[in-house]
């Protein structure tokens, strides 16, 4: 079975696959805009929407990311990731690059240690009571921009996410030195951190820019939710990178 997904502008303009951050599926709500010049695909990645008490494999999404992609009929196709799904473009990329035209990374932390990874992975249990608060999911929606169809959906599908989910996000983190053929990639690739961000992301950051084909760009002012917050910002530098590289 196909994995889950949206849609968004039409299918004979080129596409971009867009892989949102943990538990939040509308990620890129602010970035939909883009629909209007390309063919967005949006798929329901593990702890959010259709796939909202599915653990997190990467070895398995990748196949299933790639079944996907196969379903397009598309010689080469974008990809843009933030946080989780940052990570996932990375894997992608590196998997089979003849398959992209370009990648975005936003935010993809590539450089777990043991000690956050055990920090983390004790919280889960908080952060997903946290994430079945009602009040508090719209409250952050709200912040994020969504739109009331998005919120709902949202306050419904974070209800069926268990600490068994988040802790497959931490046990599951990227690190990047695992993948030893990411330095000699030649996608056009494109890396992104905010200024406000913790430290390792931005280590990751100059991590992944030390492929010569990988642009780097800190955003002033922003944190770690900057596709929904400083969007403006963002899409502009989407819009510069997608036009050089969509041609």
């Amino acid at each position: 079975m196909m994995i889950p997904y949206q849609e968004y502008g039409n299918r004979d303009k080129p596409t971009i696959l867009f892989l949102h951050g943990a538990n939040a599926l509308d990620t890129f709500c602010n970035q939909y805009v883009f629909s209007e010049r390309y063919h967005l695909v949006v798929p329901h990645l593990p702890g959010a929407g259709k796939s909202a008490d599915k653990l997190f494999d990467p070895e398995t999404l990748k196949d299933e990311l790639f079944e996907l992609i196969r379903s397009l009929n598309k010689d080469k196709i974008g990809v843009v990731g933030h946080s989780l799904g940052g990570q996932l473009a990375v894997r992608l990329v590196c998997a089979r690059p003849e398959r992209f035209r370009f990648a975005v990374f936003l935010s993809a932390w590539v450089n777990p240690t043991p000690k956050k990874i055990r920090m983390y992975y004790k919280l889960a249990g908080l952060t997903v009571k946290m994430l079945h608060w009602e009040w508090l999911v719209r409250k952050q929606a709200q912040y994020w921009n969504y739109t009331q169809e998005q919120t709902d959906y949202m306050v419904e599908y974070l209800k069926r996410v268990t600490p068994q989910v988040y802790q497959s996000f931490v046990v599951n983190v990227l690190d990047l030195q695992t993948l030893p053929n990411y330095p000699d990639l030649r996608v056009p690739m494109l890396a992104v951190c905010g200024s406000k961000e913790v430290k390792d992301m931005k280590t990751s950051l100059e991590l992944l820019g030390r492929n010569p084909h990988c642009r780097t760009i800190m955003l002033p002012g922003a944190a770690h939710n900057y596709p929904m917050r400083n969007a403006k910002q963002l899409n502009e530098i989407l819009e510069t990178f997608f036009s050089e590289w969509m041609k």
